[in-house]
């Protein structure tokens, strides 16, 4: 009896699998492989020629080969190559027949907290761009209300902030500098439907969520860390780099990629030291580059606490290359920094000094508003206002239409240059640099990719298969 049953359990057994079987015969295994996109050269050129190959985008924010992650390996998909359509409805929906204005919101950080100055020179610039247009309308055209809010320290501030905006029927908004405020931000706009253009936060893991939602015309700090990465390694010939930045989420992922960069090129940091924002006490930090004896170090913080750092890292001896970002470039630094300064190379966007007519135009218009020069918040908040104000001028009082017109957007020129928006809609167009000599920054393009010899780069691409 016994034995029967077993039998006949193990008969249920086999029926069922070859069911399963036919089952998975009848229809196709999903293991199809996605046809790899050809990758554009890096970087894209500044005119935007060869920049995409049909619908796909140059991969992982067109950064170079050597410094892809997992290189040595073919992945099964790539991601960011392609944008997120938005299937949803609302494209028809009827023009309001009440509107005595057109709503925009404009998100910026706490007056009172570290990105407060900032915020307000992105205010300025967004502003003058709304005034100008207001300035400028015909008769029978409705005039811009821009909807001011300021966020807080605590996240959810962002999201309540959103959610207001749509109460007060915003066709979209900009802002802002906190990437945690702007990432909470995001996530409620994918539920209220309202475009964000964003100017000023340079947090890589903004837009690795793809929200469709969204567009970041302000280079993030992926765009620096490879080039820095480049400059240091490459150019340089810095071998035993060190890590020096904040600590907070913006200084963590800030230089996330960058100490990647330099592993997959074969030189992982030597050190990676933290310090809390505004201290001016920096003896372990000092006693730690003593032993690990660094031939180049990158910053990342305020410009002031970075200034104050190089001041006491060049009167401990330590003669070091300084790195770093964009911000170095604000008085703070150098004020701080003194003669430590000296030497100094930093990324930046473009060149403040530079002489065309678009530029000087707008500078010009800028002074005569606020009474002082943009800087490159002002002029990219500026370019994020105008860009709304196409948008909506383009689409008309429909944040679905705009929507559209944003997201389809390949390339667009401001005032701070030509703008080219990869897969996530980041703008990923050719960054210079700038170099501290004889007390002022010195702005350059960025020069051409310097490869390793051939062995070298066959040796990194089969040793670094991880990330």
């Amino acid at each position: 009896m016994k034995r029967a049953w077993m039998l006949a359990v193990l008969w249920l057994v086999m029926v069922w699998t070859a069911c399963l079987q036919a089952a998975y015969q009848e229809k196709p295994l999903n293991d199809i492989r996605v046809p790899e996109p050809a990758l554009a050269p890096s970087p894209v050129t500044p005119g935007g020629t060869n920049v995409f190959y049909g619908d796909e985008y140059p991969y992982y924010a067109n950064t170079p080969d050597e410094m892809i992650p997992f290189r040595g390996i073919e992945p099964y998909f790539r991601y960011w190559t392609r944008r997120l359509p938005f299937r949803g409805p609302g494209r028809d929906y009827p023009d309001p027949t009440d509107l005595k204005s057109l709503k925009v919101g404009l998100l910026s950080p706490a007056a009172y907290g570290p990105e407060g100055a900032r915020g307000q020179r992105t205010r300025k610039g967004v502003m003058l761009a709304f005034e100008e247009a207001n300035a400028a309308r015909k008769p029978g055209q409705l005039p811009f209300e821009v909807i001011e809010r300021e966020d807080a320290p605590q996240w959810g501030s962002a999201a309540n902030i959103a959610v207001e905006f749509k109460d007060h029927d915003v066709l979209g908004y900009i802002g802002t500098i906190d990437g945690d405020a702007t990432h909470v931000a995001l996530r409620v706009t994918l539920k209220t439907e309202t475009y964000i253009i964003n100017t000023s936060d340079p947090d890589p893991t903004l837009t690795e969520t793809q929200i469709p939602w969204l567009t970041r015309i302000w280079p993030d700090d992926r765009q620096q860390c490879w080039r820095l990465a480049h400059l240091a390694v490459r150019l340089s010939g810095c071998q035993r780099i060190a890590i020096l930045r904040e600590s907070s989420r913006p200084g963590r992922v800030g230089v996330m990629h960058f100490a990647n960069y330099i592993r997959r090129l074969g030189y992982p940091p030597v050190a990676h030291l933290l310090y809390q924002p505004g201290d001016r006490e920096f003896t372990a930090q000092l006693n730690a580059l003593k032993a690990d004896q660094p031939d180049a170090i990158l910053f990342y913080g305020q410009p002031e606490d970075i200034g104050r750092a190089a001041a006491l890292i060049r009167k401990a001896g330590i003669k070091a290359r300084f790195f770093g970002f964009d911000r170095l470039k604000e008085p703070a630094f150098a004020r701080e920094a003194g003669a430590a300064a000296e030497g100094t190379t930093i990324t930046y966007f473009f060149n403040p000094e530079r002489t065309d007519k678009v530029w000087l135009d707008f500078v010009a218009r800028f002074e005569k508003r606020w009474g002082e020069k943009p800087d490159v918040y002002a002029a990219y908040g500026y370019d994020g206002a105008r860009l709304m104000i196409e948008a909506i001028d383009k689409s008309g009082p429909n944040r679905f239409r705009i929507r559209d017109y944003l997201a389809n957007l390949n390339e667009w020129d401001g005032v701070t240059g030509h703008m080219i928006f990869d897969g996530r809609w980041d703008n990923i167009v050719p960054i210079g640099y700038a170099e501290f000599r004889g007390g002022k920054w010195h702005y350059q393009p960025f020069p051409e990719l310097k490869h390793p010899p051939g062995r070298e780069q066959a040796r990194a691409g089969a040793g670094d298969l991880g990330r």
